[in-house]
C-alpha cells in the first residue's frame, strides 16, 4: 500500500484516478513527499483505505485526506485479433486524432503512450471505432 494525499471531495474507496504529478508550488510543499512524491506520474491508482487525517493544499486551500492507495488495472483499447485471457502482448500505441471520440482516452492512455508490454487481464466489450480499427476494451496491467 501506498500513503499518499488526495481532495476530500474525491476521496472514496474503490475510486480509481491517473496521478498527473505535481505543479511548482508542490514543490514549496512540506507534503510533497507524501502528496506528489509518492505516487508514479501517468500511472493508474485505486483508494483501498481513508483516514479522517486532513491536510490543506498551497495550491487553492482544497481539503486533503490521508489515503492509502495501490496500482489500479488500467482500461484500454487492444486490436482485436490479439485478445486472448491471461496473454501478455507488445502493445503499440494507436494512431489517432479523434479527440472528440468516447474511447480516446483509452486508445491514447497517457501509460500506454509508448510500446509497453500488457498483461490483458478481461475482456470487456467491443469498441466502434471511427477509424475502423478493430478494437476491444479491456482490463489490462503494463508489465
Amino acid at each position: 500500500m501506498i500513503i499518499t494525499l488526495l481532495e476530500k471531495n474525491i476521496a472514496k474507496i474503490g475510486y480509481t484516478f491517473i496521478h498527473m504529478g505535481g505543479t511548482e508550488v508542490c514543490s514549496k510543499c512540506t507534503l510533497r513527499k507524501v502528496c506528489v512524491e509518492a505516487l508514479e506520474n501517468n500511472v493508474s491508482y485505486e483508494i483501498k483505505k481513508i483516514s479522517t487525517k486532513e491536510h490543506s493544499c498551497l495550491i487553492d486551500e482544497q481539503v486533503m485526506i490521508v489515503c492509502e492507495v495501490e496500482k489500479a488495472n488500467s482500461i484500454i483499447t487492444v486490436e482485436t485479433q490479439k485478445y486472448l485471457d491471461n496473454i501478455i502482448i507488445n502493445r503499440k500505441p494507436l494512431e489517432c486524432n479523434e479527440i472528440l471520440c468516447e474511447n480516446y482516452e483509452y486508445c491514447i492512455h497517457s501509460n500506454f503512450n509508448e510500446q509497453s508490454k500488457v498483461k490483458i487481464l478481461k475482456i470487456l466489450n467491443k469498441v466502434n471505432c471511427p477509424l475502423d480499427y478493430n478494437l476491444v476494451l479491456v482490463e489490462a496491467k503494463k508489465i
